[in-house]
């Protein structure tokens, strides 16, 4: 296996949606290479982790500057929600493009809206339409 990547589980969530709105610097840049990464090598290992990841290690929220996006608490039961309802595991490693089947196929504007219509950047309307199906 080569690099693994650490994501919360929510997160499996936020990148099928990512558009690089709402941060700067090496935050974006965290979150634009893997995004890209992905996309681009679905094959690519990926462990779930609770606690920070590879997308927050440089997130002015998770380092308490702007408190106002990232809930630690919130969070970390949107991530045992996430891992419940896609029968995940904390330290299960699968490739992304396992993954995004699990989530594309449990996931729907309904869901999405259950699991995620508290979190701020659903409610600033980063990701609202990810999981629409085109008719």
């Amino acid at each position: 296996m080569t690099e693994v990547l650490n994501l919360r589980a929510h997160h499996l969530l936020c990148l099928p949606g990512y558009e690089g709105k709402g941060y700067d610097g090496a935050h974006k840049t965290s979150w634009d290479t893997i995004s890209e990464q992905l996309k681009e090598h679905p094959d690519t290992f990926v462990r779930i982790v609770d606690g920070q990841d590879d997308l927050c290690k440089n997130c002015p929220n998770a380092r308490g500057e702007n408190g106002i996006r990232c809930n630690k608490g919130f969070l970390a039961q949107l991530d045992d929600k996430v891992k419940d309802m896609m029968f995940l595991k904390t330290g299960l490693v699968l490739s992304w493009q396992q993954l995004m089947e699990r989530v594309n196929f449990i996931m729907n504007p309904e869901n999405h809206k259950e699991l995620c219509g508290n979190c701020e950047w659903r409610k600033a309307g980063m990701c609202e339409h990810t999981f629409d199906k085109a008719a």
